[in-house]
């Protein structure tokens, strides 16, 4: 008798107990977008003056000119004379924060015109520590930090 009992309890429990066992499936309000592609934003940085245009992809290479106009600028004001003839490309590596600061992260140039033109790199980052603040890069509505790289021509007549 007692084990019929038991065996009646154990029938009721796995009966009852299927639907704990089936796949419950999400609806499609609970699914969260959770792949983020962290080598792009939505925004690029804006130099001050660009922010006014309407494309994107325009506002992006007006703030490229606005920065390198801003950094030849720095450098025209200062007399640099080279014992040779100089042509080559520098490769400027810039960081702007989430506050639209932006510094210096590396300059990759060749050893020639660190011959040449010794203090280039301290003429350079006292240019880009004079740029005003940008406005940061977005992805999904929250300003990002980014990197970026921007080529600078070192050319003398």
């Amino acid at each position: 008798m007692f084990q019929r009992l038991i065996l009646f309890f154990l029938c009721g429990f796995f009966l009852i107990s299927c639907e704990f066992f089936q796949k419950k499936e999400l609806s499609n309000d609970s699914i969260v977008d959770t792949v983020i592609d962290y080598n792009s934003v939505d925004v690029f940085p804006l130099f001050p003056k660009c922010d006014s245009i309407p494309s994107q992809e325009k506002q992006m290479i007006c703030s490229q000119i606005k920065l390198s106009e801003h950094i030849y600028a720095s450098l025209s004001s200062v007399n640099i004379s080279t014992q040779k003839h100089v042509q080559d490309t520098l490769l400027i590596r810039l960081k702007i924060d989430n506050t639209g600061k932006v510094s210096l992260s590396h300059i990759k140039s060749s050893e020639f015109i660190q011959k040449q033109i010794p203090n280039l790199d301290s003429l350079i980052k006292s240019g880009i520590d004079s740029l005003p603040m940008l406005k940061p890069a977005i992805k999904r509505d929250m300003p990002v930090a980014t990197e970026f790289s921007l080529p600078i021509i070192i050319k003398n007549q």
